[in-house]
């Protein structure tokens, strides 16, 4: 019996092969060495042209979408292990590549027209995305089982992708997962608008309100000289760090600080992005995002290098009750942000090899410009969100940050 098998793409160029076999296998296509095609993952470099075991488990099972949605995938399509989650997924993925049926060359790019009255319709109804579907061969979208929808959008107009067609566009509604939770998409708005407002370098978002859903613009896809989309390579730190998406916390065993930086280190990203680092988790610390986990940092690989990605997945999740009270890191052993203070960002500086005197300012600098950059954002959401729980929300999350930060602050210089 012959082994099941799947091709792994770059645009046009074939990179390799898995296979499916105990422990999964990779072999790197001749003529994507032959051409100096660049590496998967660290631990799976091209010059070795086959790999098998945790690295190539690592790189593929991240890909793949995680807890409900990856249920989700799994009844839907009858499938439980690893290979054939990918089997069943569709080649619009979370980097640069697409995955395709042995032999089966990526279809010729196709998008179909929708409105955005439309997709607020299907929203709705919590309708899985069907863009990805083609007849019997079916498979589905990376990131599309139940409400989040990957989009083409140009000129303001959404189009849905076929097959493996690349995406432009992430619409994130609001999460329906827990009873307590409630305007997320405009939540996530908020925070993405907000470190973008601070220059911290986010993922572009919107707020669409014919969707009421989170708008963000895909960083790891450009549009080429000739008016097409092509998707760039990233790796999100669990790929880099060599594990699996059940470990992305550090509480689980997953990366921490210090192992983080360890990894910009590695990747060979700018000084300027190590600044970046710190600016997230300060940001994140203040805004009570909690679930600011490892698998939410990417390296993105650029025509100019290696560069930290645009942050994502930027919310105020401590405004919900019955969300996560602890931080996704510790710092200097602590992850209860209330009680981190000055003795604690001393001891994390050290674990991260930095002066403690730099890294307690890049915190309160950031603390410092935090208030008014919340006004701005807070005004010009405003404009958009709708009378009730949406106005609401802007204006309990704008107090809620204002007095974390205040507290921050205190606790900091103490």
């Amino acid at each position: 019996m012959s082994v099941r098998s799947l091709d792994l793409y770059a645009a046009e160029s074939q990179v390799g092969t898995l296979f499916d076999e105990q422990p999964l296998r990779f072999c790197y296509a001749q003529s994507w060495i032959d051409d100096g095609g660049l590496s998967l993952a660290p631990g799976l470099p091209a010059e070795v042209p086959m790999h098998a075991g945790t690295g190539v488990e690592s790189f593929f099972e991240n890909l793949l979408p995680e807890g409900r949605l990856r249920e989700f995938l799994e009844q839907q399509r009858h499938a439980t292990t690893l290979f054939g989650l990918l089997d069943a997924v569709g080649g619009d993925t979370a980097s640069g590549f697409s995955l395709q049926p042995s032999g089966v060359r990526p279809k010729a790019v196709r998008y179909r027209q929708t409105t955005w009255d439309e997709l607020a319709r299907s929203l709705a109804n919590g309708e899985p995305t069907l863009s990805s579907f083609e007849g019997t061969d079916a498979r589905l979208s990376l990131a599309g089982a139940q409400n989040k929808r990957l989009l083409m959008v140009k000129e303001g107009i959404p189009y849905l992708p076929e097959g493996s067609s690349p995406s432009s566009h992430i619409l994130k509604p609001d999460i329906r997962t827990f009873d307590s939770v409630w305007a997320s998409a405009l939540n996530e708005t908020f925070g993405q608008q907000l470190a973008k407002e601070l220059g911290l370098g986010a993922a572009e978002a919107v707020y669409q309100p014919e969707t009421q859903a989170c708008l963000i613009t895909r960083y790891d896809r450009i549009w080429d000289d000739k008016g097409e989309l092509r998707r760039l390579h990233q790796l999100d730190f669990c790929q880099l760090a060599g594990v699996r998406s059940d470990v992305k916390y550090e509480s689980d065993g997953g990366p921490g600080l210090a192992r983080c930086r360890e990894l910009l280190k590695r990747a060979e990203v700018p000084l300027t992005d190590h600044q970046r680092f710190i600016r997230w988790v300060f940001f994140n610390l203040l805004i009570g995002n909690h679930d600011s986990h490892a698998k939410n940092l990417s390296v993105l690989f650029t025509t100019e290098g290696p560069r930290l990605a645009p942050f994502y997945d930027l919310m105020g999740t401590n405004l919900y009750s019955g969300l996560a009270r602890r931080f996704a890191f510790s710092l200097g052993g602590e992850n209860r942000p209330g009680q981190i203070g000055r003795q604690q960002l001393d001891a994390c500086a050290e674990e991260l090899e930095l002066q403690p005197r730099y890294f307690r300012q890049q915190g309160l600098a950031l603390a410092e410009s935090m208030p008014d950059a919340v006004e701005r954002v807070s005004v010009r959401l405003a404009l958009v969100a709708r009378q009730g729980t949406e106005q609401t929300l802007i204006e309990r999350l704008s107090h809620h940050i204002l007095g974390q930060v205040k507290r921050a602050r205190a606790r900091w210089v103490s």
